[in-house]
């Protein structure tokens, strides 16, 4: 377990497919790609067919020199209700994948949750009901049951702090609502559903490490006075440390707090009891997705909101952005590049963030669970794809964590995202992050990208 882990990640509703296969019961992600809310009528029904061709694609993995494979549980492929009877034929599915890793000398990196809620809970008021923490605690406890013994690295829940974010301020993902008070109850009850579960891990005593994979933001300013400090430190907290210092420390910020108290936000669900769960959930790792750095300015005015980019086609006027009212406003610099859905791409987004991470909380280990760069991948006439945009990101970015790790800090693993093109959420199939190219168009045939060469060059350089 001590050797640097070198992989690449997916998640279950991304590339699983089979989604009513085997006794799967429906997620929120389901429900909502089979309604007419989702103009482009286009789904994870299929995806990139995971489900049937898991070995190949972990043999591929393997070939490429990876050792490790990060990937997501299905809730409701386990618990097709979300609480209640467990499905067998769902945990022999992992056992499977889990065996096959093993196989091919794999480590397999698990991720208990990552966004597919199931229906059943959603209709109940999802994340922003308690009752969601406490199933998602006793769907943890059955994944421990039945994996416990073949697995040494697990994630409780994929990014509280970007899926919330996306549901409930910018509204592209389910619920689809502009909300920060709700968004605030919804983060907190994912973070407590973790910590919930890291207890269950310790109190059984499993063997492994347990962590939770987070989106944190190396946060700056592009001028250096007062107010633009203000927005900076308002950011951190925003970004960062309300989920980092709850996982690490076991509590929320003081600053946190009196900032969402100021901003007259409802904190009525915070419960004094609370405090004891938190403080027994604190992780033994950070896992960190990491894809661009935080640029802010001082707040001007206007309502809270955020806007992503989820047609592509980058313009002036089209980059992300964010307003958080009283708090801070996302800065652009029009020297940088970004990606055709408007991402900043900046070089040193790996290496400023470990530095960060090392500077507050010391030596906690850090695994990179994602990283990577989106864009439209095309088959040439030779049908390759020479995909020598995402090597050069990419290389910079590893070289970043490599130098990053010489001065000390203590980064375990890095996690391209992704092992094979995936179904992007609502950039449905057009925005692609594999190694390898799925055609969509002939029975997800799988075609190596050269970034899998340059991957597996690089791996062997740094063994």
């Amino acid at each position: 377990m001590s050797e640097f882990l070198w992989g690449s990640a997916t998640a279950a509703y991304q590339c699983e497919g089979a989604w009513n296969e085997d006794g799967k019961g429906l997620s929120m992600w389901d429900t909502y790609c089979h309604s007419e809310r989702n103009e482009g009528g286009i789904s994870g029904d299929v995806a990139s067919d995971f489900y049937h061709r898991y070995e190949e694609d972990i043999r591929m993995l393997a070939k490429s020199g990876q050792n490790a494979f990060r990937f997501s549980l299905s809730w409701t492929r386990i618990i097709p209700d979300g609480v209640g009877a467990v499905n067998q034929k769902g945990i022999d599915f992992y056992l499977k994948v889990i065996e096959t890793c093993r196989r091919y000398h794999v480590e397999p990196f698990v991720t208990i949750y990552h966004y597919d809620l199931p229906e059943s809970l959603y209709q109940k008021g999802g994340w922003e009901n308690r009752e969601t923490a406490l199933a998602f605690a006793e769907y943890a406890a059955v994944c421990f049951e039945a994996f416990h013994d073949k697995i040494n690295f697990w994630t409780t829940i994929n990014e509280p702090d970007y899926e919330s974010m996306c549901g409930y301020i910018v509204g592209n993902y389910p619920p689809h609502v502009h909300d920060v008070s709700r968004r605030s109850k919804a983060l907190y009850h994912m973070l407590l559903g973790s910590a919930m579960a890291v207890k269950i891990f310790r109190d059984k005593q499993y063997n492994g490490q347990i962590g939770l994979v987070y989106t944190p933001s190396s946060v700056q300013i592009r001028v250096d006075n007062e107010a633009y400090r203000q927005a900076a430190e308002n950011a951190e907290l925003y970004y960062n440390t309300a989920v980092s210092d709850v996982i690490v420390k076991g509590w929320f910020p003081e600053k946190l707090i009196a900032k969402m108290q100021a901003s007259g936000l409802n904190l009525d669900y915070v419960k004094a009891e609370d405090k004891a769960v938190f403080q027994a959930g604190i992780v033994d790792f950070l896992g960190v997705n990491s894809y661009n750095r935080v640029l802010v300015k001082p707040y001007t005015a206007g309502e809270s909101t955020m806007f992503m980019n989820n047609k592509g086609k980058q313009n002036k006027t089209n980059h992300a952005s964010s307003i958080i009212k009283g708090w801070f406003e996302t800065d652009f610099d029009p020297k940088a590049k970004y990606n055709p859905w408007g991402s900043e791409i900046y070089p040193d987004t790996i290496y400023d963030m470990l530095k960060d991470i090392k500077q507050m909380y010391g030596d906690i280990p850090v695994y990179i669970t994602e990283s990577g760069i989106g864009t439209y991948d095309e088959l040439n006439a030779e049908g390759k794809v020479d995909d020598d945009y995402r090597i050069e990101i990419l290389e910079g970015w590893v070289d970043g964590l490599l130098r990053a790790k010489a001065e000390g800090c203590n980064v375990l693993g890095y996690f391209i995202w992704s092992t094979m093109d995936l179904y992007s959420w609502i950039n449905g199939y057009e925005k692609r992050y594999g190694l390898v190219y799925v055609d969509y168009e002939h029975d997800c045939q799988r075609i190596p990208k050269k970034s899998y060469s340059w991957y597996q060059k690089k791996i062997k350089e740094n063994l």
